[in-house]
C-alpha cells in the first residue's frame, strides 16, 4: 500500500525517531516526528502533499493557511497544488511594520483550511483557527500530516472545525513493526505510552 511505502520511506530518512524526547509540552516522549526532514527529499514531499491534496479535495477552500514556521513549506506546497492562495499565521504579532498577526490577504468569509506538520494537543491549531477568525475567516477544516493521537483532533473539533489527519501514529507504528523496522516490543510500550498520556477529550 502506498501509505505502507510512505512511512517506511518516513523512517528511513529519520523523520520518524524512537528514543527519549522532551515535546514542546514539557512531557517526554518514546518517539519524535520531525517532518521538517521529508522537505528536503523531493518525491516524499511531493507524495506527501498529493495525499494531503487528495484528502482535502471535498473540502470547498479558498485558501491554505500555514502556522509559523513548521506548517509553513506544507501549506505553501499545498496551496499550489490545489491552485489556491496562502496566508500564514504567526507565532505572535511583529512589532514593526503591519504589526500583522496573519500575513497575506485574508478577506472576511474566506473558507480557510489550516495546516501543520503533526498535531499532538491541537494547541497551535486552535490558536490559528481562533487568529483567523478573528480576522473574519471561516476555518472548514484543519489537517495536519501525522496525528500523534493524544486528544490534538478531538480538542479542534470542539472549537466546530472538522479536524482531520493523513497519517495516525498508530497506524505508522504497525506498519513499521510489520515490516520488521522497529519490534514488537517497542510497538506494545508506544501504544502504552499513547494510552496513558491521551489527552483527556471530554464526551
Amino acid at each position: 500500500m502506498m501509505n505502507d511505502e510512505l512511512i517506511i520511506d518516513l523512517y528511513r530518512i529519520g523523520a520518524i525517531k524512537f528514543g527519549r524526547f522532551k515535546l514542546t509540552s514539557g512531557i517526554e516522549s518514546p518517539f519524535y516526528v520531525d517532518l521538517r526532514l521529508a522537505i528536503t527529499y523531493p518525491d516524499i514531499y511531493k507524495r506527501l502533499i498529493k495525499s494531503m491534496a487528495n484528502l482535502l479535495s471535498s473540502f470547498n477552500i479558498d485558501v491554505i493557511a500555514g502556522i509559523e514556521t513548521a506548517g509553513i513549506p506544507w501549506a505553501s506546497m499545498l496551496a499550489y497544488e490545489l491552485g489556491k492562495g496562502i496566508i500564514y499565521v504567526r507565532k505572535e504579532a511583529k512589532e514593526h511594520g503591519t504589526t500583522r498577526l496573519i500575513e497575506g490577504d485574508l478577506r472576511r468569509g474566506m473558507r480557510v483550511a489550516v495546516i501543520d506538520d503533526v498535531v499532538t494537543t491541537g494547541g497551535s491549531i486552535i490558536r490559528a483557527v481562533r487568529a483567523i477568525r478573528d480576522y473574519g475567516g471561516n476555518v472548514v477544516v484543519a489537517a495536519a500530516f501525522i496525528d500523534r493521537e493524544q486528544g490534538g483532533l478531538d480538542a479542534i473539533r470542539r472549537e466546530g472545525v472538522n479536524a482531520v489527519a493523513l497519517l495516525r501514529i498508530t497506524e505508522v507504528i504497525n506498519v513499521l513493526a510489520k515490516n520488521g523496522l522497529i519490534s514488537d516490543e517497542l510497538r506494545n510500550s508506544i501504544i502504552n505510552y499513547l494510552v496513558s498520556t491521551r489527552v483527556n477529550t471530554g464526551n
